[in-house]
C-alpha cells in the first residue's frame, strides 16, 4: 500500500477533528452540552417510549405522552432489524454528538470531490466548507438533529451515483447502498426529497448528454444499478418509510377531512407551508450574512452607535444594556429567523469562476439545481412557480418551511465552486487570465455597489410596527441595520478580493501550488467561522445534563401524586410545547405531524375551550361540566404554572372510558365534528354510520374501569346488564390497533371525531386494546436482511480495494 497516497486522506480526517473540536470546544474538554430547544422538546416527548423500553426491553410503539396518544415511531423507535445504526453509533464514541455530524458531512464532501478527481488538499477546504456554513451550523444549535443528519449524508450519496455513470459499478453499488441507508435512516424525509430534487436535475442532463452522445446503453445500465442500490438502502430502512407513508395519509400532510379546508387536497394547508418564505433578495445572505440583518433579536454591543444613540435620548444604561440584549436587526420576509444562511463569499466568488471556467453538462446541472432550490425557497413570494409545484408535483405539498430548499444550492454551489477550482488550476493561464479578472470585478464590484445602495434604502421590516409610534427609535435600529449590511458587504468583498489574489499569484507563479491551496483553505476557514460563531458559539453551551433541564416542578409534583392514567393540559401554548409530555400524558404536545383530524379537533373545539377555561379561571370558577370535548379526553388536571397552586384538579374530566345512553349520528366528518358543540360527551357519542354500521341508537349505562395500562397495551373490566356502547378516552387510529373482549376480536369503532368506542355484551367482560402494526414487526425482518447485505458487500469491496492497492 502506497503511505503517499493516503496520507492526503489521514490529513483530511486530523484537519476535520481540529476543526470540530474549534466549533464545539465546550463539548469536547468542558463537558458541556448544547441547549438546544428542539432536542430538548423531543427528550420530553421521547420519556415515556424511553422509560417504557429501560423497564421492559420492549418497544412503545404507541405513546400518550401528546395530542392524547400517536404512533411512537413518528417520534423514537428502535428497530431490531437496523444494522446500520451502529456506523453513526461509532463515529459518535469518539467525536460526541452533533460535532459527529459535522464531521460525517465534512467527510461526504470530501469523497465527493475525490470523485470528481479534485486535489485531495484542495478537497479539504471543500469538506470544510460544507461543515461550517451558517445553514448547517444553526440547524445544529436549533437542535434540528435529523435534519443536520440527512444533510450530512447528502453528498456521499450523490458520490455514489456520479461513479454510476463513470461506469465505476462496483463501488457506485456500494456506496449508493450504503449511503442511502444511512440517508433515509436520518428519518428527515424533507432533506431526503431535496436531495432526490437534485439528482432528478441531474439525471435528467444526464439522458440528454447520453442521447446527444449515443450511450443510452450506458445510461440504462448506470440506472439499473443505482435502482437496485436504492431499492437495498429503502429496504434496510423499509420500516421507518412504511410506517412514515401510512401514517402519513392520517396526518396534517394527508387528505383533508372536513369540506372547509379547502386548501389541503392531499398535503399540509399552502399558508402553513409557505409560512417560512425567503424574500426575492434573501439568497444574497449567501455572500453578504447581514444583507437582511442577521438574526430576529441579536445582541448589540454597548458601544454600538444604537447604544449610544439611545444614550444622548435620555434612556439610562440599565435600559440601554437591556434593550441591545435583543435588538430587531432581522428585517426580511420571514416571520422569524435564527440567523442568516451564509454559504461564504469566497465559495459565491468560486461559484461564478466555476460557471464561467467548467464545461460540459454537470456545470449545467449544478446551476440548474442552485437555482431550483433558490426559487423553491423564495415560496408565496414566487407564487406562480412554487404554487404550480405545491399542488401538482408529486409529494412536494408533505413539507413545510420552504426556506429550507436552501439545501440544494448548499450542496451544488460548493460542489461547482471547487469544480471550477479544479478547472482554472488546469487551464491555460494567459487565455483565460481575462475572464478571471472579469469574474473578479463582478463579485467583489458588487458588494461596493451593494454598499452605495445601501444609502438609498430604507431598512424597513414588519417587526418595526411592534415598536408602536416610536419613530426615534424605529431610525436609530434602522440605522444600525444599515450599518451591519455595509460592514459585512466590505468584510466579503475583502474576502473576495484575498481568494483572488491567492489564485492570482499562483497562475502568475508567483507562489508554490501547495502554499496556494494552504492559502485557499485558510481563507475558506476564516471566512465561515466567525459568522457561524455568531449564531453557535460558547454560550449555547451548558453544563447541566438535558435530563437536569427538564426539571420537576412543584406543579409536576402535585399531578403526579394521582396514580392512574390521565390527561392535563398546559393552558401556555399547549400546542407548541413538549416539556408537560416529560411527567405526564399531554393534550398538547410539539410536531410537525399531528393527526389530521385531532388539528381538526384543535381548530374547531380545543382552542375555544381553552379560551373559555381561562376566562373561567381568571373570574375565579373551576367549573368545568361544560367543556365536553376537553373532559372527553380525560383531562384530569389543567396547569397554568409551576407553582402547586397553579394546577387545577379537573372533577369533570370523563375518565379513562366510559359508557354511553345515545348514539347521535352523522353522515360526513363535517357533521362528526360540528356534532361535538351540542352533545354531552358522558351520556352521547358522535358516530358516522356511513363509516361505522349500528343496529341501535340507545344503550343501558354500565360501568367500565381501566386495570392495566402500558402504551401498546391497555385492559379494562366492565359491567352492563344489556348490549352497551362504551367510548374510550384514547385517539382511534386505524393501522394496528386490535380490541379483543374476553379474547375475541371486536370491531372498533370511531366516536367523537377522534376516540375508539366498542359495543360490549352484557355481563362482565376483560377488554384488551393491543397494538401491534405489522410495518414494525414485518419491516424488522427485511430490514435486517438488507443491512447484512450492504454490510458484507461494504466490506467485502473494501477488502477488495486494499488487496489490489497492495
Amino acid at each position: 500500500m502506497n503511505i503517499k497516497n493516503i496520507a492526503p486522506h489521514i490529513i483530511a480526517v486530523l484537519i476535520f477533528i481540529i476543526l470540530n473540536m474549534v466549533m464545539y470546544w465546550p463539548l469536547f474538554m468542558e463537558n458541556k452540552v448544547l441547549n438546544q430547544n428542539d432536542v430538548i422538546q423531543g427528550k420530553s416527548a421521547n420519556q415515556e417510549i424511553n422509560e417504557f423500553r429501560e423497564k421492559t426491553g420492549e418497544e412503545a410503539l404507541w405513546t400518550n405522552s401528546m395530542f392524547s396518544g400517536m404512533p411512537a415511531y413518528l417520534i423514537n423507535t428502535q428497530w431490531s432489524g437496523e444494522l446500520l445504526k451502529y456506523i453513526p453509533r461509532t463515529i459518535e464514541k469518539i467525536i460526541p454528538t452533533p460535532a459527529s455530524h459535522t464531521f460525517i458531512a465534512m467527510v461526504a464532501f470530501y469523497i465527493l470531490l475525490l470523485v470528481f478527481k479534485v486535489n485531495p488538499y484542495l478537497a479539504i477546504g471543500g469538506g470544510l466548507t460544507y461543515g461550517l456554513n451558517s445553514f448547517f451550523l444553526i440547524s445544529v444549535e436549533a437542535g434540528h438533529i435529523w435534519k443536520v443528519a440527512a444533510i450530512s449524508w447528502m453528498p456521499a450519496v450523490l458520490a455514489g451515483i456520479v461513479l454510476a455513470f463513470r461506469k465505476k459499478y462496483l463501488w457506485a453499488f456500494v456506496l449508493t447502498a450504503l449511503t442511502m441507508a444511512l440517508e433515509i435512516r436520518s428519518n428527515h424525509l424533507q432533506i431526503t426529497y431535496y436531495l432526490l430534487l437534485v439528482v432528478l436535475v441531474f439525471g435528467l442532463f444526464q439522458l440528454i448528454n447520453a442521447i446527444k452522445n449515443n450511450t443510452l446503453p450506458d445510461f440504462a445500465k448506470a440506472i439499473g444499478v443505482l435502482t437496485v442500490a436504492v431499492l437495498l438502502g429503502l429496504g434496510a430502512n423499509l420500516g421507518k418509510v412504511w410506517t412514515a407513508y401510512e401514517y402519513g395519509q392520517y396526518s396534517i400532510r394527508g387528505k383533508a377531512e372536513l369540506s372547509t379546508n379547502t386548501e389541503s387536497s392531499g398535503g399540509l394547508d399552502r399558508s402553513y407551508a409557505f409560512a417560512w418564505s425567503n424574500g426575492i433578495w434573501e439568497p444574497f445572505t449567501f455572500m453578504v450574512p447581514n444583507f437582511y440583518g442577521g438574526a430576529s433579536q441579536e445582541e448589540v454591543s454597548m458601544t454600538s452607535d444604537l447604544a449610544k444613540g439611545l444614550e444622548s435620548r435620555g434612556v439610562n444604561k440599565g435600559q440601554v444594556r437591556s434593550f441591545v440584549k435583543n435588538v430587531p436587526t432581522y428585517w426580511g420576509d420571514q416571520p422569524f429567523t435564527s440567523g442568516p444562511y451564509y454559504m461564504g463569499a469566497v465559495i459565491v466568488f468560486f461559484f461564478i469562476l466555476g460557471a464561467i471556467f467548467v464545461k460540459g453538462h454537470i456545470k449545467w446541472w449544478l446551476i440548474s439545481a442552485s437555482a431550483l432550490g433558490i426559487i423553491l425557497s423564495w415560496g408565496k413570494n414566487f407564487e406562480l412557480f412554487n404554487y404550480f409545484m405545491f399542488d401538482y408535483f408529486p409529494g412536494y405539498n408533505k413539507f413545510r418551511a420552504v426556506s429550507m430548499t436552501v439545501a440544494m444550492p448548499f450542496l451544488c454551489m460548493p460542489l461547482l465552486a471547487f469544480l471550477g477550482l479544479r478547472d482554472i488550476a488546469q487551464a491555460n493561464w494567459p487565455a483565460v487570465k481575462k475572464q478571471f479578472l472579469t469574474a473578479v470585478a463582478i463579485e467583489a464590484g458588487l458588494c461596493l455597489l451593494f454598499v452605495l445602495a445601501s444609502f438609498l434604502m430604507g431598512f424597513r421590516g414588519d417587526v418595526d410596527a411592534q415598536l408602536g409610534d416610536q419613530a426615534w427609535l424605529i431610525d436609530l435600529i434602522r440605522e444600525h441595520r444599515a450599518d451591519m449590511f455595509r460592514t459585512d458587504a466590505f468584510r466579503s468583498f475583502a474576502f473576495i478580493i484575498a481568494a483572488a489574489g491567492v489564485l492570482y499569484f499562483w497562475k502568475e507563479n508567483r507562489i508554490k501550488k501547495s502554499v496556494a491551496i494552504g492559502l485557499i483553505v485558510g481563507i475558506l476557514v476564516v471566512d465561515l467561522v466567525p459568522v457561524s460563531k455568531r449564531y453557535l458559539n460558547d454560550e449555547n453551551f451548558v453544563k447541566e445534563s438535558r435530563d437536569e433541564l427538564v426539571q420537576k416542578t412543584e406543579a409536576d409534583k402535585k399531578i403526579l401524586q394521582e396514580e392512574g392514567h390521565y390527561r392535563v393540559l398546559n393552558l401556555n401554548n399547549p400546542f407548541n410545547e413538549a416539556r408537560t409530555s416529560y411527567y405526564h400524558s399531554s393534550i398538547g404536545g410539539y410536531h410537525g405531524a399531528k393527526m389530521r383530524r385531532y388539528q381538526d379537533l384543535i381548530e374547531n373545539h380545543l382552542q375555544g375551550e381553552i379560551s373559555q377555561v381561562i376566562e373561567r379561571l381568571r373570574s375565579g370558577s373551576t367549573n368545568f361540566s361544560d367543556f365536553s370535548v376537553i373532559n372527553m379526553l380525560n383531562t384530569k388536571y389543567i396547569k397554568f404554572g409551576n407553582q402547586a397552586g397553579q394546577v387545577i384538579d379537573n372533577q369533570s374530566a370523563n375518565g379513562n372510558a366510559w359508557f354511553v345512553q345515545e348514539v347521535v349520528t352523522a353522515s360526513n366528518p363535517d357533521e362528526e365534528i360540528a356534532a361535538l358543540s351540542n352533545v354531552d360527551t358522558k351520556q352521547e357519542a358522535v358516530i358516522n354510520t356511513n363509516r361505522f354500521e349500528l343496529s341501535q341508537n340507545q344503550f343501558t349505562a354500565g360501568s367500565i374501569e381501566l386495570v392495566s395500562y402500558k402504551p401498546n397495551e391497555l385492559i379494562y373490566e366492565s359491567v352492563s346488564k344489556s348490549e352497551g356502547l362504551a367510548v374510550f378516552s384514547e385517539i382511534y387510529y386505524p393501522e394496528g390497533w386490535k380490541a379483543y373482549i374476553d379474547g375475541k376480536e371486536a370491531k372498533i369503532l370511531q366516536a367523537n371525531y377522534v376516540l375508539r368506542a366498542l359495543k360490549i355484551p352484557p355481563g362482565n367482560h376483560k377488554i384488551t386494546f393491543e397494538f401491534k402494526p405489522d410495518a414494525y414487526f414485518i419491516s424488522n425482518k427485511v430490514m435486517m436482511v438488507c443491512s447484512i447485505l450492504i454490510l458484507v458487500l461494504f466490506i467485502g469491496g473494501l477488502a477488495y480495494q486494499i488487496k489490489k492497492s497492495i
